[in-house]
């Protein structure tokens, strides 16, 4: 029998006293076991529940953990729905925040949704969806929020009471595996590595002995690196790279230098039994020949670059211990559970969407809390790659493991303007800002939300999307670049397969940053730019100072796929990586078969139809 820390034991307790429950505690201290404990608490009491993730392929993991443990599960990702009738659903924070104001009958009978990584709401593209579902689920509903990277628990914790009542805070700082730091370098002279600061001997201390010491280190060697490793007996690790590039170029370097592993008929036999559907040009595509010598010699790489069926086979071998070094980017710290016993991290900067940073402290804790697997590992080891260029006093904070503030990153679109609707009036709707966690954090000063809010709302009513189905579109779909080809399908009375594609083109989230279509599109892409003109006066007349835009960059991609029914015709066309392709088209395949029910247009429904392919769609579960 396992027995339970005293954070768990309480966390359970709250769970049963009828409590809403926040736990902030470090990766890989069995918060999980608070939220199994609470499901099976509910399901005695015949009661449905909602789990949600951030991510769609740890959506996928809690759905198959669940349902191995015995525990009859549902998944709904937008792209997948399975047994949506079950009293447990797994599924991503969207389509709850969906569900709710939709006022879908499930959530009716739903007593408690569990939050996980619930620090994602500060994230500046998603967070407002987290705000949202804790704003707007009815009162009935029970919120267990788990978390290990939040510094201001106590305000997010106020917050919460604030909207919800009793709320209880379990915090534990106890890593169950705990946690060794080690900055490396290697001597210019010597070119010896050298541990010169460790979390094990001196913390707290200053990170060098002597300010002229300084200057003699250097970025250590990557083979110096793996031999310390291995002879540290600190196998098996993950390096983190922030560069897909980086990741395969170093799994490669590796590679060449390593023999067949024992468990390699085993690793071969797991491959046929997923992979032996395919053909020659299909394996080719997925690049999966390399993949599997790598794999049979301990080493493979990971990033969104490759197919989610990879992904998820490379996953399946490192959980299983086949994989002795793993190679990846950031992305692989933020999905599924893959605990290691030790980790790399060969450069601190990363590129965020806006400009190259240093890491944040949640940043760290997240990637360090692959280190170290509970009843496997006394500890777990972190290695930092030491750079000159980095102030000493950065170092000595990110080894203290201490999280970063979460900030609010509430925000107010057109789709959340619609859904508000759906269910309050203009005034309750307005009253409803300063319950969120950003008027909590700037003294409920929210007037510049109510300006942006009101300023929308006109938008909305001119364009005549209030009280309407064009309306119910955006609302639905929550996708506020849709607008204009929203409109414009209202407008247009011809409508052929190239508008088809660019409506559902211009809804992509991602952009690929590359225009090039055809001049025999033109006259389409006039009709839908004429649109976007159109709602930009009205944004302009009203004030908006971050006016709509739209992207069609994957237009030309999605034509020539549907055109040609050739993945990899159209990936080398457009110089792609398959993972790149697959995760829009996948969109594209969730967007379009959403359109064709909105619309009960079939000529959406044969765009579905199209990304309906054996490769797309593959999946381990």
């Amino acid at each position: 029998m396992i027995k339970l820390d005293q954070f768990q034991i309480d966390g359970i307790q709250e769970i049963k006293s009828n409590n809403n429950v926040l736990v902030v505690a470090p990766t890989g201290s069995g918060k999980t076991l608070i939220a199994n404990e609470a499901i099976k608490y509910y399901l005695k009491k015949n009661y449905k529940i909602f789990y949600t993730t951030p991510i769609k392929s740890l959506s996928n993991q809690k759905f198959n953990d669940f349902n191995k443990d015995g525990i009859e599960t549902g998944l709904l990702t937008g792209d997948r729905s399975i047994n949506r009738d079950a009293s447990l659903i797994v599924g991503t924070t969207e389509i709850l925040r969906n569900m709710i104001f939709s006022k879908d009958s499930s959530i009716k009978e739903t007593r408690l949704v569990v939050l996980d990584e619930v620090h994602y709401l500060g994230d500046k593209e998603r967070g407002t969806t987290w705000e949202e579902i804790l704003i707007h689920a009815h009162k009935d509903i029970k919120f267990l929020c788990l978390s290990a990277t939040i510094s201001n628990e106590n305000e997010f914790l106020n917050w919460i009471v604030s909207l919800r009542g009793p709320t209880a805070l379990i915090k534990s700082d106890i890593r169950p595996v705990p946690l060794e730091i080690s900055l490396i370098a290697e001597s210019k002279y010597s070119n010896n590595l050298k541990i010169i600061k460790n979390t094990k001997t001196d913390i707290g201390k200053s990170l060098f002995k002597f300010e002229r010491n300084f200057i003699n280190y250097k970025k250590p060697g990557f083979l110096k690196i793996i031999n310390l490793i291995k002879n540290l007996e600190r196998v098996p690790t993950i390096f983190f790279y922030f560069s897909r590039e980086k990741v395969e170029s170093k799994a490669r370097e590796l590679v060449s230098n390593l023999k067949p592993i024992d468990e390699k008929d085993l690793i071969r036999k797991a491959y046929e039994n997923i992979f032996s559907d395919l053909e020659s040009n299909e394996i080719e595509l997925l690049n999966l020949d390399e993949q599997l010598w790598m794999w049979t010699r301990g080493v493979a790489f990971h990033h969104a670059g490759l197919a989610p069926i990879v992904k998820e086979f490379v996953e399946y071998l490192f959980l299983n211990r086949f994989i002795k070094f793993l190679f990846a980017t950031e992305t692989l710290a933020l999905g599924v559970n893959l605990p290691a016993k030790s980790i790399y991290i060969d450069r601190l900067y990363k590129y965020d969407g806006f400009k190259t940073r240093l890491l944040t402290n949640s940043e760290f804790l997240q990637l360090s809390g692959r280190a170290g697997r509970r009843g496997l590992d006394k500890k777990g080891y972190a290695h930092l790659s030491f750079d000159k260029n980095i102030n000493k006093e950065w170092y000595n904070s990110l080894f203290k493991l201490k999280a970063s503030k979460l900030e609010s990153a509430f925000s107010i679109n057109y789709a959340s303007i619609l859904n508000l609707l759906h269910i309050y009036s203009e005034e309750e709707a307005l009253k409803i800002l300063k319950k969120s966690f950003f008027a909590y954090q700037n003294n409920f000063d929210t007037k510049n939300l109510e300006t942006l809010f009101i300023a929308k709302l006109n938008v909305l009513k001119e364009l005549q999307f209030l009280d309407s189905h064009k309306g119910e579109v955006i609302r639905e779909t929550n996708r506020d670049n849709l607008l204009p080809a929203v409109m414009f399908y209202n407008s247009n009375s011809s409508k052929d397969e190239v508008f088809y594609i660019l409506f559902v083109s211009s809804g992509i989230s991602s952009e690929l940053g590359i225009l090039n279509y055809k001049d025999e599109f033109e006259n389409t892409f006039a009709k839908l730019n004429t649109s976007l003109e159109k709602l930009n006066r009205v944004e302009n007349k009203n004030r908006i100072t971050n006016p709509t835009t739209i992207s069609i960059d994957w237009f030309s991609v999605f034509y020539e796929f549907i055109k040609t029914d050739n993945i990899e015709y159209t990936l080398n066309k457009f110089n792609l990586n398959v993972g790149d392709f697959i995760k829009v088209a996948k969109e594209g395949s969730e967007l379009s078969k959403k359109l064709s029910v909105l619309y009960n247009d079939k000529n959406f429904e044969n765009i579905f139809k199209n990304f309906n392919n054996k490769i797309i769609q593959k999946t381990m579960s």
